[in-house]
């Protein structure tokens, strides 16, 4: 099988998965998620979207320091979810700009429908960049420890 001129092989690309990170078939051999990937992926997608639902739910939180749990813990799992369809470090910086932007549409509306100021977004940017920044050291703990992927 000849490759194009030029082509950079996949995984080079940085746009491998983790199955193929973490085998050691050759290239060209992807290997088969087991049903118990399949569910662990499917799982930490489900916890993103319960941590959107209860962000969107509880928008007019009051308390600062509840945002910043909130939004570090989304960013955090976002990472952990991306991280199964980029590197690391893309998966970290992707999760931060996601839930940084998500807060900002969450602030826009607590902002024109129940009047805060803008100044309720930053414990949300803020809790977003400490979550992937805290997520990047634990998720390569993690695989450093448990070389399987799950």
């Amino acid at each position: 099988m000849r490759r194009a001129r030029g082509a950079v092989p996949l995984r080079y690309a940085g746009c491998m998965s983790i199955e193929q990170r973490h085998d050691s078939r050759p290239a060209g051999h992807p290997a088969k998620p087991s049903t118990a990937r399949r569910l662990i992926v499917v799982g930490r997608w489900a916890l993103v979207a319960a941590g959107v639902v209860a962000i969107a739910l509880g928008f007019a939180a009051a308390s600062p320091a509840v945002r910043f749990a909130a939004f570090a813990g989304l960013s955090f799992l976002l990472a952990n979810a991306l991280w199964q369809h980029a590197p690391l470090s893309r998966a970290c910086v992707a999760a931060a700009a996601i839930a940084i932007l998500f807060g900002a549409a969450v602030a826009l509306y607590r902002l024109f429908f129940w009047g805060m100021g803008l100044d309720s977004w930053l414990p949300d940017a803020l809790g977003a960049f400490i979550g992937a920044l805290v997520a990047y050291p634990a998720l390569k703990r993690i695989d450093r420890v448990s070389p399987s992927g799950l």
